[in-house]
């Protein structure tokens, strides 16, 4: 099956759909440009039909790839103290950990702000460039799958915060220098932030295979209850019966397989790995052979004692109220679901969107200890090392982000579905 070509339109009729956070059967709508069609029940955005999807994301990507290299090119940031100084590239912040024996901390950073986004940017490219000609379906379903995947794994901008952080913490001890390579960076962050926010999932679908069968739908039923299945890479509406979607091949299930009790583990998991984070140091300063450790909580008060207020409150509300609200908030949705709550769906459903909105940001102290420990190594004079607790945060990080993603919020709807069916 080969790629779909159509004139570039002025409206843009999506496919009857079903709403991928509450599974209410959403009909078939008509775009203008500019126009977003959104679930009516939960406000869950479905697609959006935005200006000039084919040319703009390209024209994102090549010049994202170009600030790319430019910010390893040149020095990144440099420091001096008492005469001495340090320059740092950016991979150096990856290096330096990895030099230091921190894999598992190297590895994060090679994955979610080098190779996760050079793919991302790299498939979205060929994938449109590639719309009026042939390329092998299953190439192009491939591709479109990866990049509905790794997309909420991408944490180029939480490392930028992450740099202006360690900016302000480096600020009162030293002369702190930004390099050509920040300046590229920041360019490379915003590029691929519009490059991401410029394509329309859905859209890229349609325009890719063209529209599914056409369908009337009760715009009152769940999927569930119709006997049908939504898939949640393109939107397709399926038979509830089939275990891959018509359109994008990805596999099918009416509500994710043991969904609760991968979360209820995942999140015992992070609950361990909480403790360690926070008991331990984040982060070693030596300073004429005077070693220093500081947890996360330590570096808090030595920022709000420095008077730098804002970042102490930042810091504070990403590392430390963050991951712990996160863990209460999921273990208490899952609480409310396996008891049969089924009051209050939408504030249920608006608490996990929280959850899985801020989750990622948490990374900006691990990002700051790497930062840090790349730049600050002045031998005799003074040196940064990660502390046994970055592995341990990072742990947390991304363990309850996977949590969330294994949380099937639809599940929120069907309890009120079925009280609804009792009364």
């Amino acid at each position: 099956m080969h790629p779909v070509s159509h004139q570039h339109p002025t409206t843009y009729t999506h496919d009857a759909t079903a709403c991928e956070e509450c599974d209410l059967l959403v009909p078939a709508t008509e775009l203008a440009v500019g126009e977003t069609s959104s679930c009516p029940r939960c406000g869950h955005t479905l697609t959006r039909h935005l200006p000039e999807q084919e040319r703009r994301p390209i024209a994102y990507g090549f010049a994202a790839i170009i600030m790319f290299v430019l910010s390893n090119a040149f020095t990144f940031m440099s420091f001096s103290a008492k005469g001495v100084g340090q320059e740092m590239t950016f991979l150096q912040c990856i290096t330096t950990l990895v030099d230091q024996g921190y894999l598992f901390l190297g590895a994060v950073l090679s994955i979610t702000l080098i190779g996760l986004p050079l793919v991302y940017i790299g498939s979205i490219m060929l994938v449109l460039w590639r719309l009026d000609n042939d390329l092998h379906s299953h190439a192009l379903r491939s591709l479109g799958r990866l990049l509905c995947r790794i997309k909420p794994w991408l944490m180029v901008d939480v490392f930028l915060i992450g740099v202006l952080i360690s900016l302000v913490k480096l600020m009162g001890m030293a002369d702190i220098k930004m390099g050509l390579s920040f300046w590229a960076f920041v360019g490379y962050t915003l590029l691929l932030i519009k490059m991401i926010s410029s394509l329309d999932r859905m859209w890229l679908w349609q325009r890719l295979f063209g529209p599914t069968a056409a369908r009337e739908v009760d715009p009152e039923a769940s999927a569930l209850a119709s006997g049908l299945v939504g898939c949640h890479i393109c939107g397709a509406l399926n038979e509830g019966d089939a275990h891959t979607c018509v359109r994008c091949g990805d596999h099918l299930h009416q509500r994710k397989p043991g969904g609760l009790n991968r979360t209820w583990a995942l999140l015992v998991t992070s609950i361990i790995l909480y403790i360690p984070a926070n008991l331990y140091p984040i982060m070693d300063t030596v300073f004429l052979g005077d070693d220093s450790p500081s947890t996360i909580m330590g570096g808090v008060v030595v920022l709000w004692a420095m008077g730098s207020y804002p970042i102490a409150a930042v810091i504070f509300f990403a590392s430390v109220v963050v991951p712990l609200v996160k863990i209460l908030a999921l273990l208490w949705l899952c609480f409310a679901v396996q008891s049969g709550q089924s009051a209050s769906p939408l504030r249920k459903l608006k608490l996990y969107r929280m959850t899985e909105f801020v989750g990622r940001w948490s990374m900006i102290d691990v990002f700051v200890v790497a930062i840090l420990a790349g730049l600050i190594r002045l031998d005799n004079l003074m040196t940064i090392y990660p502390g046994p607790a970055a592995v341990a945060f990072a742990g947390v990080v991304l363990v309850t982000m996977v949590a969330a993603m294994s949380f099937d919020s639809r599940l929120i709807w069907d309890l009120q579905q079925g009280e609804r069916e009792r009364e």
